[in-house]
């Protein structure tokens, strides 16, 4: 430890994942001498001592968790694993600078975003935000992109070639370099290992620090798998740079996640991933999934409540409230501004370093539109969106009255409405 403590506390919860503490075993308090001390369990995950001590060891059960944990929380199989030191180390290691070694099976390695110093032992700066891939198979290619090294590493046999892989990497990575104007502070590592989904589910991702984790089936049955990895890389590859390059504090979900999805599909249409109907249609689908639950929460509100709520609101209004957004600016600006020019103004700011997250978000948000009341109507208030009614000033029809929603454009436009829609990739 780094220095002596009584108490000793684990991540009991993340992202979803419950009962972590529940995985912690044979934990000991040792005095310098290696001797043992009397230590209490007061609950899974927390430990107590009468006399402070520097020394501890435990196990952990890192067997196979659930499917929808796999890229949130440590776990292991016989042929590989991900290793996340966020519920590995007590949490009085976070933000504290350590050496890690890493004793593996033989023929087993690791990969890691970082370096190591002099033994060999692994330089972590950030436990919290660290993660390992080990096994025997690994592979790591390493590609340099307008002055910043994007990293990859692969487990397993895949149906892309490995350069294929990283060249689909390579274009997204670029696209948010130039995007946000700002060159991250460690180089990214891109993590992708198979894993056995069921019920529908074909992958799982997560972006934690400088890391990008995707557990995907390799059986998976995507109709065009090189296009699948880059829709997937537009959402987790902005992630790096938001929220994991900002030092906001408070819960802005609505932002770093809502908004991400849109501006992740904004990304997928600008890179022809997708066509121009398909963003139709994905918006249809994600009214869609809003309509179907109650939502009587402000997206603050979701954002606090996104852990304990059974409904995606921070996901699908957050999303939805971009829309809105990126139409008002582009449609003020005459197709000269979008939404995506609030990245670079969010990531250079000096405010926006440790700093409260949804003053500083909503500032920048209501300075970009006329007037002040965006912000308040749509993520500051209750209250429910109609996008039917809020789209048509912008030549865009909403279609809800039937089993789906339908969205297309309308056939009389205007000469501005032609002019904001043409700058989303509209053709007509």
């Amino acid at each position: 430890m780094p220095q002596p403590v009584r108490e000793w506390s684990f991540r009991n919860a993340y992202a979803g994942a419950l009962n972590l503490g529940e995985r912690i075993d044979n934990f000991e308090v040792l005095n310098t001498a290696q001797e043992v001390l009397p230590v209490r369990k007061i609950t899974a995950g927390e430990y107590r001592t009468d006399q402070p001590a520097q020394l501890i060891r435990y196990t952990i059960n890192a067997s196979s968790r659930a499917a929808s944990e796999v890229a949130h929380v440590t776990w292991l199989s016989e042929d590989y694993g991900c290793l996340m030191l966020a519920d590995l180390l007590p949490i009085v290691f976070d933000g504290l600078e350590l050496r890690i070694e890493l004793k593996l099976p033989p023929k087993w390695s690791a990969q890691f975003s970082g370096n190591t110093d002099d033994n060999g032992r692994v330089i972590v700066r950030k436990p919290e935000e660290t993660v390992f891939v080990v096994g025997p198979t690994l592979k790591k290619l390493s590609q340099l992109i307008n002055g910043q090294t994007l990293n990859l590493a692969l487990i397993g046999k895949w149906k892309l070639s490995d350069e294929t892989i990283m060249g689909s990497a390579q274009r997204v990575f670029a696209h948010y370099l130039k995007l946000t104007e700002h060159k991250l502070s460690e180089e990214p590592l891109l993590i992708i290992m198979p894993y056995r989904f069921s019920g529908g589910n074909s992958w799982r991702a997560q972006t934690r620090g400088a890391n990008v984790v995707l557990a995907i089936d390799p059986s998976a049955s995507f109709r065009n798998w090189k296009g699948q990895l880059s829709v997937i890389f537009t959402h987790e590859f902005l992630h790096l740079w938001v929220p994991n390059s900002l030092g906001l504090k408070g819960d802005y979900d609505w932002f770093f996640e809502g908004f991400t999805l849109y501006e992740a599909l904004i990304t997928a249409l600008q890179l022809k991933l997708i066509n121009f109907q398909e963003y139709l249609d994905t918006l249809a689908r994600v009214y869609d999934s809003y309509l179907s639950y109650p939502n009587d929460l402000s997206l603050i509100e979701a954002s606090e409540r996104r852990w304990t709520s059974s409904f995606p609101l921070v996901y699908d209004k957050g999303m939805l409230v971009a829309l809105q957004y990126d139409l008002m600016v582009r449609t003020e600006s005459e197709g000269k501004s979008s939404l995506s020019d609030l990245y670079p103004r969010l990531l250079n700011l000096a405010q926006t370093q440790a700093n409260d997250a949804n003053t500083a978000i909503i500032g920048l948000l209501d300075s970009s539109v006329s007037g002040s009341e965006f912000s308040s109507r749509y993520v500051e208030k209750k209250g429910s969106l109609d996008l039917t009614s809020s789209l048509k000033q912008y030549g865009i029809i909403v279609d809800s009255s039937g089993q789906r929603t339908m969205v297309k454009i309308d056939r009389n436009l205007d000469k501005k409405q032609k002019t904001v829609l043409r700058t989303l990739g509209y053709t007509q």
